[in-house]
Protein backbone atom coordinates (compact mmCIF):
# COMPACT_ATOMS: atom_id res chain seq x y z
CA UNK A 1 0.00 0.00 0.00
CA UNK A 2 1.45 3.32 -1.03
CA UNK A 3 2.20 5.89 1.67
CA UNK A 4 -0.11 8.52 0.16
CA UNK A 5 -3.02 6.05 0.11
CA UNK A 6 -2.35 5.00 3.70
CA UNK A 7 -2.30 8.69 4.70
CA UNK A 8 -5.70 9.28 3.12
CA UNK A 9 -7.18 6.27 4.88
CA UNK A 10 -5.77 7.47 8.20
CA UNK A 11 -7.17 10.95 7.63
CA UNK A 12 -10.64 9.59 6.90
CA UNK A 13 -10.50 7.33 9.94
CA UNK A 14 -9.72 10.33 12.14
CA UNK A 15 -12.74 12.31 10.91
CA UNK A 16 -15.76 12.27 13.24
CA UNK A 17 -18.58 10.01 12.10
CA UNK A 18 -21.57 11.82 10.61
CA UNK A 19 -24.74 10.92 12.53
CA UNK A 20 -27.24 8.90 10.53
CA UNK A 21 -29.93 11.52 11.17
CA UNK A 22 -27.69 14.17 9.60
CA UNK A 23 -27.05 12.00 6.55
CA UNK A 24 -30.78 11.39 6.11
CA UNK A 25 -31.50 15.10 6.51
CA UNK A 26 -28.90 15.99 3.88
CA UNK A 27 -30.30 13.40 1.49
CA UNK A 28 -33.79 14.81 1.94
CA UNK A 29 -32.62 18.41 1.51
CA UNK A 30 -30.78 17.34 -1.63
CA UNK A 31 -34.22 16.87 -3.23
CA UNK A 32 -34.90 20.58 -2.59
CA UNK A 33 -37.35 19.92 0.24
CA UNK A 34 -36.97 21.00 3.87
CA UNK A 35 -38.23 19.21 6.95
CA UNK A 36 -40.69 21.16 9.14
CA UNK A 37 -38.73 23.33 11.54
CA UNK A 38 -35.57 23.04 9.45
CA UNK A 39 -33.32 25.90 8.38
CA UNK A 40 -33.54 26.59 4.61
CA UNK A 41 -30.60 29.03 4.57
CA UNK A 42 -27.73 26.51 4.29
CA UNK A 43 -27.20 25.07 0.84
CA UNK A 44 -29.33 22.15 -0.31
CA UNK A 45 -26.73 21.48 -3.01
CA UNK A 46 -29.61 21.69 -5.45
CA UNK A 47 -28.69 22.32 -9.10
CA UNK A 48 -29.26 26.02 -8.40
CA UNK A 49 -28.94 27.92 -5.10
CA UNK A 50 -29.76 31.62 -5.27
CA UNK A 51 -28.97 34.34 -2.70
CA UNK A 52 -30.12 37.96 -2.87
CA UNK A 53 -29.67 41.11 -0.76
CA UNK A 54 -31.29 44.50 -1.36
CA UNK A 55 -30.30 47.76 0.36
CA UNK A 56 -32.71 50.71 0.20
CA UNK A 57 -31.75 54.23 1.28
CA UNK A 58 -34.98 56.31 1.07
CA UNK A 59 -33.32 59.52 2.24
CA UNK A 60 -30.88 59.51 -0.68
CA UNK A 61 -33.19 57.76 -3.14
CA UNK A 62 -30.70 54.91 -3.62
CA UNK A 63 -31.05 51.16 -4.12
CA UNK A 64 -28.28 48.54 -4.21
CA UNK A 65 -28.99 44.96 -5.26
CA UNK A 66 -26.56 42.06 -4.84
CA UNK A 67 -27.36 38.57 -6.17
CA UNK A 68 -25.36 35.36 -6.19
CA UNK A 69 -26.30 32.09 -7.85
CA UNK A 70 -24.30 28.94 -7.07
CA UNK A 71 -24.85 26.13 -9.58
CA UNK A 72 -24.15 22.48 -8.75
CA UNK A 73 -24.01 20.68 -12.09
CA UNK A 74 -22.20 17.42 -12.67
CA UNK A 75 -18.64 18.51 -12.15
CA UNK A 76 -17.26 21.44 -10.14
CA UNK A 77 -19.76 24.09 -8.96
CA UNK A 78 -19.68 27.60 -10.39
CA UNK A 79 -21.25 30.93 -9.45
CA UNK A 80 -22.66 34.11 -10.91
CA UNK A 81 -22.50 37.38 -8.95
CA UNK A 82 -24.51 40.43 -10.04
CA UNK A 83 -24.54 43.97 -8.62
CA UNK A 84 -26.95 46.69 -9.75
CA UNK A 85 -27.41 50.21 -8.37
CA UNK A 86 -29.96 53.02 -8.71
CA UNK A 87 -29.85 55.86 -9.68
CA UNK A 88 -26.39 55.46 -11.20
CA UNK A 89 -27.50 52.68 -13.53
CA UNK A 90 -24.42 50.61 -12.68
CA UNK A 91 -24.58 46.89 -13.52
CA UNK A 92 -21.60 44.60 -13.00
CA UNK A 93 -21.41 40.81 -13.03
CA UNK A 94 -18.86 38.05 -12.70
CA UNK A 95 -18.92 34.33 -13.41
CA UNK A 96 -16.47 32.23 -11.40
CA UNK A 97 -15.50 28.59 -11.12
CA UNK A 98 -14.83 26.73 -7.90
CA UNK A 99 -17.67 28.24 -5.85
CA UNK A 100 -18.80 26.68 -2.57
CA UNK A 101 -21.83 27.07 -0.30
CA UNK A 102 -22.10 25.38 3.08
CA UNK A 103 -24.74 22.72 3.78
CA UNK A 104 -24.51 23.33 7.55
CA UNK A 105 -24.41 27.14 7.77
CA UNK A 106 -25.27 30.33 5.87
CA UNK A 107 -21.90 30.68 4.14
CA UNK A 108 -20.76 31.16 0.54
CA UNK A 109 -17.38 31.42 -1.13
CA UNK A 110 -17.33 32.56 -4.76
CA UNK A 111 -13.84 34.04 -4.84
CA UNK A 112 -12.76 36.53 -5.91
CA UNK A 113 -16.26 37.96 -6.47
CA UNK A 114 -18.20 37.24 -3.24
CA UNK A 115 -17.78 35.88 0.26
CA UNK A 116 -20.56 35.53 2.83
CA UNK A 117 -19.68 34.37 6.31
CA UNK A 118 -22.81 34.48 8.38
CA UNK A 119 -23.43 38.19 8.89
CA UNK A 120 -20.51 39.59 6.86
CA UNK A 121 -20.80 40.18 3.13
CA UNK A 122 -17.91 41.07 0.82
CA UNK A 123 -18.32 41.64 -2.93
CA UNK A 124 -15.59 42.58 -5.43
CA UNK A 125 -16.09 42.76 -9.19
CA UNK A 126 -13.20 44.17 -11.17
CA UNK A 127 -12.09 47.69 -10.28
CA UNK A 128 -15.63 49.10 -10.07
CA UNK A 129 -17.34 47.23 -7.21
CA UNK A 130 -16.09 46.79 -3.67
CA UNK A 131 -18.78 46.17 -1.04
CA UNK A 132 -17.93 45.40 2.58
CA UNK A 133 -20.64 45.26 5.20
CA UNK A 134 -21.84 43.53 8.33
CA UNK A 135 -25.53 42.75 8.79
CA UNK A 136 -27.11 42.35 12.21
CA UNK A 137 -30.61 40.93 11.62
CA UNK A 138 -33.45 42.63 13.46
CA UNK A 139 -36.56 41.31 11.66
CA UNK A 140 -36.46 37.81 10.20
CA UNK A 141 -38.81 35.09 9.04
CA UNK A 142 -40.57 34.05 12.28
CA UNK A 143 -38.58 31.17 13.80
CA UNK A 144 -41.74 29.78 15.39
CA UNK A 145 -43.17 28.91 11.98
CA UNK A 146 -42.53 25.31 11.01
CA UNK A 147 -42.34 25.92 7.26
CA UNK A 148 -40.26 28.33 5.16
CA UNK A 149 -41.69 30.95 2.82
CA UNK A 150 -43.19 28.63 0.23
CA UNK A 151 -45.32 26.97 2.93
CA UNK A 152 -46.32 23.35 2.28
CA UNK A 153 -44.54 23.39 -1.08
CA UNK A 154 -41.24 23.62 0.81
CA UNK A 155 -41.76 20.05 2.02
CA UNK A 156 -42.43 18.65 -1.48
CA UNK A 157 -39.31 17.12 -3.05
CA UNK A 158 -38.22 17.67 -6.64
CA UNK A 159 -39.96 20.96 -7.44
CA UNK A 160 -38.27 23.20 -9.97
CA UNK A 161 -38.11 26.22 -7.65
CA UNK A 162 -38.38 27.14 -3.96
CA UNK A 163 -38.46 30.65 -2.46
CA UNK A 164 -37.77 31.84 1.07
CA UNK A 165 -37.76 35.56 2.04
CA UNK A 166 -35.94 35.55 5.35
CA UNK A 167 -34.63 39.04 6.26
CA UNK A 168 -36.88 42.10 6.40
CA UNK A 169 -34.72 44.49 8.39
CA UNK A 170 -31.18 44.66 9.72
CA UNK A 171 -28.65 47.02 11.19
CA UNK A 172 -25.94 47.66 8.62
CA UNK A 173 -22.33 48.73 9.03
CA UNK A 174 -20.20 49.21 5.96
CA UNK A 175 -19.83 50.89 2.60
CA UNK A 176 -19.99 50.20 -1.11
CA UNK A 177 -17.64 51.60 -3.73
CA UNK A 178 -19.50 51.63 -7.03
CA UNK A 179 -17.31 52.99 -9.85
CA UNK A 180 -16.62 56.62 -8.89
CA UNK A 181 -19.11 56.71 -5.98
CA UNK A 182 -18.80 55.56 -2.39
CA UNK A 183 -22.05 54.79 -0.59
CA UNK A 184 -22.33 54.65 3.17
CA UNK A 185 -24.70 51.73 3.76
CA UNK A 186 -25.35 52.57 7.40
CA UNK A 187 -29.03 53.22 7.97
CA UNK A 188 -30.12 51.38 4.83
CA UNK A 189 -33.21 49.21 4.97
CA UNK A 190 -32.18 45.64 4.19
CA UNK A 191 -34.00 42.71 2.66
CA UNK A 192 -32.63 39.24 1.87
CA UNK A 193 -34.03 36.06 0.38
CA UNK A 194 -32.97 32.65 -0.84
CA UNK A 195 -34.21 30.49 -3.71
CA UNK A 196 -33.16 27.06 -4.93
CA UNK A 197 -34.23 24.14 -7.08
CA UNK A 198 -33.69 22.71 -10.53
CA UNK A 199 -33.24 26.15 -12.08
CA UNK A 200 -35.36 29.22 -12.69
CA UNK A 201 -38.93 28.73 -13.92
CA UNK A 202 -39.58 29.25 -17.66
CA UNK A 203 -41.16 32.57 -16.67
CA UNK A 204 -41.42 34.42 -13.37
CA UNK A 205 -42.28 37.74 -11.74
CA UNK A 206 -40.89 39.18 -8.53
CA UNK A 207 -40.86 42.33 -6.47
CA UNK A 208 -39.63 43.80 -3.21
CA UNK A 209 -39.91 47.17 -1.52
CA UNK A 210 -38.87 49.18 1.48
CA UNK A 211 -39.07 52.96 1.42
CA UNK A 212 -42.64 53.42 2.61
CA UNK A 213 -43.72 56.14 5.03
CA UNK A 214 -43.48 53.43 7.70
CA UNK A 215 -39.88 52.33 8.19
CA UNK A 216 -41.05 49.01 9.64
CA UNK A 217 -42.94 48.03 6.48
CA UNK A 218 -41.39 45.58 4.03
CA UNK A 219 -43.09 43.84 1.09
CA UNK A 220 -41.95 40.99 -1.15
CA UNK A 221 -43.72 38.81 -3.70
CA UNK A 222 -42.86 36.12 -6.22
CA UNK A 223 -44.66 34.02 -8.78
CA UNK A 224 -44.07 31.62 -11.62
CA UNK A 225 -44.62 28.11 -12.90
CA UNK A 226 -44.04 25.69 -10.04
CA UNK A 227 -44.01 21.92 -10.36
CA UNK A 228 -42.09 18.89 -11.52
CA UNK A 229 -41.92 17.31 -14.93
CA UNK A 230 -44.92 18.14 -17.07
CA UNK A 231 -47.11 18.94 -14.07
CA UNK A 232 -46.78 22.66 -13.32
CA UNK A 233 -49.04 25.31 -11.86
CA UNK A 234 -48.86 29.09 -11.73
CA UNK A 235 -48.16 29.80 -8.07
CA UNK A 236 -47.87 33.16 -6.32
CA UNK A 237 -46.87 34.18 -2.82
CA UNK A 238 -46.42 37.43 -0.95
CA UNK A 239 -45.10 38.62 2.39
CA UNK A 240 -45.74 41.83 4.30
CA UNK A 241 -43.74 42.64 7.39
CA UNK A 242 -45.45 45.33 9.45
CA UNK A 243 -44.04 46.11 12.88
CA UNK A 244 -43.43 42.83 14.69
CA UNK A 245 -45.88 40.86 12.54
CA UNK A 246 -45.07 38.94 9.38
CA UNK A 247 -48.04 38.28 7.12
CA UNK A 248 -47.29 35.47 4.70
CA UNK A 249 -49.87 34.59 2.07
CA UNK A 250 -49.09 31.33 0.29
CA UNK A 251 -51.32 28.60 -1.12
CA UNK A 252 -53.08 26.47 -0.06
CA UNK A 253 -53.71 28.47 3.15
CA UNK A 254 -54.23 31.65 1.11
CA UNK A 255 -55.37 32.51 -2.39
CA UNK A 256 -52.97 34.79 -4.27
CA UNK A 257 -53.65 35.91 -7.82
CA UNK A 258 -51.32 37.88 -10.07
CA UNK A 259 -51.61 39.80 -13.32
CA UNK A 260 -48.31 40.98 -14.79
CA UNK A 261 -48.24 42.77 -18.15
CA UNK A 262 -47.49 46.07 -19.88
CA UNK A 263 -45.25 47.38 -17.10
CA UNK A 264 -47.69 46.66 -14.26
CA UNK A 265 -47.66 44.06 -11.49
CA UNK A 266 -50.94 43.43 -9.68
CA UNK A 267 -51.30 40.88 -6.90
CA UNK A 268 -54.27 40.24 -4.64
CA UNK A 269 -53.99 37.83 -1.75
CA UNK A 270 -56.46 36.77 0.89
CA UNK A 271 -56.51 34.40 3.83
CA UNK A 272 -58.95 33.88 6.69
CA UNK A 273 -57.85 37.14 8.37
CA UNK A 274 -55.92 39.20 5.83
CA UNK A 275 -56.45 40.90 2.49
CA UNK A 276 -53.41 42.33 0.74
CA UNK A 277 -53.39 44.13 -2.61
CA UNK A 278 -50.23 45.21 -4.43
CA UNK A 279 -50.01 47.33 -7.59
CA UNK A 280 -46.61 48.03 -9.09
CA UNK A 281 -45.79 50.27 -12.03
CA UNK A 282 -42.46 50.51 -13.82
CA UNK A 283 -40.91 53.86 -14.78
CA UNK A 284 -40.36 54.29 -18.49
CA UNK A 285 -36.83 53.87 -19.81
CA UNK A 286 -35.29 52.73 -16.50
CA UNK A 287 -35.04 48.97 -17.01
CA UNK A 288 -32.03 46.98 -15.89
CA UNK A 289 -31.24 43.84 -17.89
CA UNK A 290 -29.63 41.41 -15.46
CA UNK A 291 -27.92 38.11 -16.29
CA UNK A 292 -29.58 34.97 -14.93
CA UNK A 293 -27.55 31.73 -14.87
CA UNK A 294 -28.77 28.68 -16.70
CA UNK A 295 -27.76 25.26 -15.46
CA UNK A 296 -25.24 24.89 -18.30
CA UNK A 297 -21.86 26.21 -17.25
CA UNK A 298 -21.41 29.94 -17.92
CA UNK A 299 -24.58 30.26 -19.99
CA UNK A 300 -27.19 32.87 -19.16
CA UNK A 301 -30.72 33.99 -19.67
CA UNK A 302 -31.88 37.39 -18.50
CA UNK A 303 -34.42 39.26 -16.45
CA UNK A 304 -35.81 42.75 -16.78
CA UNK A 305 -35.82 44.63 -13.50
CA UNK A 306 -36.74 48.11 -12.37
CA UNK A 307 -34.93 49.13 -9.19
CA UNK A 308 -37.08 52.20 -8.57
CA UNK A 309 -40.63 51.34 -9.55
CA UNK A 310 -43.73 52.38 -7.65
CA UNK A 311 -45.54 49.87 -5.47
CA UNK A 312 -48.85 50.70 -3.83
CA UNK A 313 -49.82 48.45 -0.91
CA UNK A 314 -53.12 47.97 0.89
CA UNK A 315 -53.35 45.68 3.93
CA UNK A 316 -56.60 44.77 5.65
CA UNK A 317 -56.94 42.63 8.74
CA UNK A 318 -60.30 41.25 9.90
CA UNK A 319 -61.97 43.61 7.44
CA UNK A 320 -60.29 46.76 8.78
CA UNK A 321 -57.78 48.85 6.87
CA UNK A 322 -54.43 48.43 8.56
CA UNK A 323 -52.16 50.19 6.06
CA UNK A 324 -52.28 51.92 2.69
CA UNK A 325 -49.21 53.54 1.19
CA UNK A 326 -46.68 53.62 -1.60
CA UNK A 327 -42.96 53.22 -2.17
CA UNK A 328 -41.12 54.82 -5.10
CA UNK A 329 -38.08 52.55 -4.64
CA UNK A 330 -39.50 49.12 -5.43
CA UNK A 331 -37.78 46.40 -7.40
CA UNK A 332 -40.16 44.97 -10.01
CA UNK A 333 -38.96 42.10 -12.19
CA UNK A 334 -40.02 39.76 -14.96
CA UNK A 335 -37.84 37.02 -16.30
CA UNK A 336 -37.66 34.01 -18.59
CA UNK A 337 -34.87 31.72 -19.67
CA UNK A 338 -36.01 31.90 -23.28
CA UNK A 339 -34.32 35.30 -23.42
CA UNK A 340 -30.59 35.95 -23.55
Amino acid sequence: MRASHRARLAERASEPAVPRSTRLRDLWRGTGADLPGGDPLPSHRAPMEGYLWRFTDPGRGRVLLVACGVNHPPGPPWATVVVAAHPSGLIRSASVDGAWDDTAAYRISALPALVLDGKRLRVRIGDDVDIRCALRPEHTWPPRRLLPGTSVFSAVPGLNHYWHPHLFGARVEGAARLADEVWDLSGSQVYAEKSWGRGFPPAWWWGQAHGFDREDLCVAFAGGSLGRGGLTLRVNGLVVRAGDETIGLFPPAALVRATVRDGTWHLAGRSARHRVELTGTAPEGRAYYLPVPRLERHRFGSSVQHLAGRLHVTVRQDGRLRYAGESALASLETGGLAAG
